[in-house]
């Protein structure tokens, strides 16, 4: 009997957290490569494993485990939810009826732009983000009626810490950020469509606070995901989709 695949296409929406650019250029330093590698971001190494790179996830990928799969990575650097919403989700058409995987890594660039304004945060805009990504899973299912959708936190690269690229964070900073946390875990909670992708708790202790090797972000750019971190990612989404796809 041939095994019908759970998922037909696979669609990655965003920022930065699952786009390859980042990952490429950790790499291409760490082996003194003379140009940069494809595909070693995690949205596309959850469709298809660099077996190089990464030989324990061999066969654990999506082109493997799903026949067939369709990919679209709609991800963009420096994307904030309101960028989600009025470009990415338009990019989608509508009407797709085929089981859809979509991956979605939204919120951190909402932050920093707070964090850079110089105003004080509030709780009205941790607020603000989540409502904004509440919008952004009911326009999905709008779209894509029989879509499963892998919903993450927002990393601290600070580890708890009391500085992030050069920028203070106080009681107020690090309460908003948790509210934004604790509301995209309460969104998945209450949404059978929604899976939870914890890459807040996933990534705790591998920023700042950690030795280089057991750093997973970009050495150049602590906000950004290194080859490592990237792995990582994919690894949460795999585990995160126990039980949806065979990865025996």
């Amino acid at each position: 009997m041939t095994r019908t695949p759970p998922f037909q296409r696979y669609v990655a929406l965003g920022d930065s957290i699952s786009i390859d650019e980042y990952p490429a250029l950790d790499w291409q330093e760490i082996h003194n490569l003379a140009r940069q590698e494809p595909g070693l971001g995690a949205a596309s190494l959850l469709y298809r494993n660099d077996d190089e790179a990464w030989p324990e996830f061999r066969a654990q990928d999506l082109r493997t485990l799903c026949p067939g799969l369709e990919f679209d990575t709609l991800a963009e650097d420096g994307c904030r939810t309101a960028g989600v919403l009025d470009r990415q989700l338009p990019r989608l058409g509508g009407g797709d009826a085929r089981p859809t995987l979509v991956t979605l890594t939204v919120g951190g660039n909402d932050l920093l732009q707070l964090l850079g304004s110089g105003q004080p945060p509030e709780r009205a805009h941790a607020d603000d983000v989540v409502r904004r990504t509440e919008q952004i899973l009911d326009r999905l299912g709008e779209l894509l009626p029989h879509r499963t959708v892998l919903l993450g936190t927002v990393y601290d690269p600070s580890d708890g810490g009391s500085m992030i690229m050069g920028i203070p964070l106080g009681p107020a900073e690090r309460a908003v950020l948790d509210r934004v946390n604790d509301g995209i875990r309460t969104l998945a909670k209450s949404r059978e469509q929604v899976i939870l992708a914890d890459i807040h708790a996933h990534f705790h202790g591998h920023g700042v606070s950690a030795p280089t090797p057991e750093r997973w972000y970009w050495r150049h750019m602590i906000i950004e995901p290194s080859a490592r971190g990237a792995s990582e990612v994919r690894r949460l989404w795999l585990e995160a989709l126990a039980g949806r796809i065979s990865t025996a």
